[in-house]
């Protein structure tokens, strides 16, 4: 296998891990909403968080603007995820935008399960999971950049 294949390879597998991270984040938030009881891996942490505590928060305090302005604002963030995955197929810089993103959310849920959540084994796991994403997502910033780097010839972003 060349080095165009190879790269062409590890752009549309950043890609395509991008997409099933969208899905799964779409279909945990349509699960936690029908009371379904189980989450899949490889979605993002933030909209689904953002969705939890506005779900919560808007029983709690019995306002329901709480849960649909936590509605929008986790659906702009998957919106972008989306919207990352599609642009980046003509335009990669976008994969490096999402890869940022996903360290963002990443971030945000290490803190959140060391500093304010009881920290149990499960969480252990999605931190797992987290890092194969990101490192789908660092092969095809890399793999975008390499791919820019070979002689015009050979480099055709497929």
């Amino acid at each position: 296998m060349n080095k165009n294949n190879l790269y062409q390879r590890q752009f549309m597998g950043a890609r395509s891990m991008l997409l099933i991270m969208t899905a799964f984040t779409i279909v945990n938030i349509v699960a936690y909403w029908f009371e379904l009881n189980f989450m899949l891996p490889f979605s993002a942490f933030l909209p689904f968080t953002i969705f939890d505590f506005a779900y919560f928060f808007s029983i709690e305090w019995a306002d329901p603007n709480l849960l649909i302005y936590g509605i929008i604002f986790a659906s702009l963030i998957i919106l972008f995820y989306f919207l990352g995955f599609i642009l980046s197929k003509k335009q990669p810089a976008w994969l490096t935008m999402m890869f940022a993103m996903y360290i963002v959310d990443t971030l945000i849920m290490v803190y959140l399960f060391t500093a304010v959540f009881y920290f149990n084994t499960t969480m252990i796991l999605d931190i797992l999971f987290h890092i194969w994403v990101l490192y789908y997502l660092i092969m095809g910033v890399r793999a975008v950049k390499k791919l820019k780097q070979l002689p015009e010839e050979e480099n055709v972003l497929e």
